[in-house]
């Protein structure tokens, strides 16, 4: 039964702690391609083994406890008596295979390692996820195709000649163009030897412009210069006094609208009220909540009953200890370290936690310790 659960937990956790035995660890394997088999595995978890993780963080026997509606006393029982068969069976025979996980075994050094067995898929995003097989695509051409593009390739590699009377009607066109170039050359390099005749009196457009031109030469009227810039000055006088005038009244209609705007907004300050009356209303400032995360160094020592990889874990174990009426507060990790610390009390002094020691020890077990953050 607690085989089941095990694996049970390593779908959605990535860490499971067997109390007093180890702890299982996950980690994410991509999808890869196996090029000799020619197949596409979808991503998994590997599972490895850390004899270390013995600290007990209550997720194993909470589940196991909440699943068959037992008591936490009655699950940590039974997680006992799994381990206690699991070192029988290793002394005995050497190896214990966990179902569908992996084979626990002694070494040449009488050390514990743990052979992982791949079965079934750990990764719930990849549940169901197949291994599929995709093997190279051979491409074969028909017989048919082959022996018309064989058939095709011989026809553009020897170019066709064309008919001899085609080949001699080009050459008789090309000729005939060089031929009437070299007339129409020839007679207009003769008649510009000509000195008495312009090679321009062949446009008709220039007979045109002749004529229009003439027309326009007796038909001109005369005007004296002198008149001219008399007239000039005088029409230059008119417009600048214009130009005075209207200038002096744009400025004389700006002055009375610039006067008349004052006089309207200085009655306007007059009307105005200010009401001085008016008191600031007191803002009560609402009580903060008491934090139940600390999340940096206070040099407070705190008993600590338990660490987890997962904040949510480490919440939910808080939670549980603050419905007995104790300030339980989760640590989150310091430097160098990974694992969220959930605390049952904290004190100023080393002395007056280990002296809370064994009170605590009553309702939390032997695994408690003094943390000094």
């Amino acid at each position: 039964m607690v085989e089941k659960h095990i694996k049970h937990l390593l779908y959605n956790h990535d860490c499971v702690i067997i109390p007093d035995f180890g702890g299982l660890i996950t980690r994410y394997v991509p999808a890869r391609i196996n090029p000799v088999k020619h197949t596409l595995v979808p991503p998994s978890k590997k599972i490895a083994f850390n004899e270390k993780l013995v600290l007990n963080d209550g997720l194993l026997i909470s589940t196991i406890a909440y699943t068959n509606n037992i008591t936490k006393e009655e699950a940590r029982q039974l997680v006992m008596s799994f381990v206690h068969e699991v070192r029988n069976r290793l002394d005995s025979e050497q190896r214990f295979e966990l179902t569908d996980i992996g084979v626990f075994k002694y070494n040449h050094e009488r050390k514990l390692v743990f052979d992982y067995t791949e079965g079934d898929n750990l990764l719930e995003a990849s549940f169901g996820l197949p291994e599929i097989v995709a093997r190279p695509i051979r491409h074969e051409e028909p017989a048919v195709l082959r022996t018309l593009i064989k058939e095709r390739q011989a026809a553009e590699a020897a170019p066709a000649r064309k008919p001899f009377k085609a080949r001699l009607k080009r050459a008789y066109h090309v000729a005939a163009g060089l031929a009437l170039t070299g007339l129409v050359g020839a007679t207009l390099y003769m008649l510009s030897l000509q000195t008495d005749y312009n090679l321009s009196s062949l446009n008709p457009i220039s007979l045109i412009n002749g004529d229009q031109q003439a027309a326009t030469e007796q038909t001109a009227i005369t005007v004296p210069v002198q008149n001219e810039a008399t007239l000039g000055q005088d029409a230059g006088i008119g417009a600048f006094d214009a130009a005075e005038a209207g200038i002096d009244n744009e400025a004389n209609a700006w002055g009375d609208a610039s006067i008349s705007t004052s006089d309207s907004e200085t009655q306007y300050a007059a009307d105005e009220i200010v009401n001085d009356k008016d008191e600031p209303v007191a803002e009560v400032a609402a009580p903060a909540p008491a934090s139940t995360t600390i999340s940096g160094k206070d040099g407070r020592f705190y008993i600590i009953t338990g660490g987890y990889a997962r904040m949510l874990n480490a919440e939910f174990s808080r939670q549980e200890i603050a419905e007995f009426g104790h300030e339980a507060k989760v640590l989150e990790p310091g430097k160098g370290s990974r694992l969220f610390k959930v605390s049952v009390a904290d004190f100023a002094s080393a002395e007056e936690a280990q002296a809370a020691m064994n009170t605590y020890r009553q309702t939390f077990g032997d695994n408690i310790w003094v943390f000094n953050n």
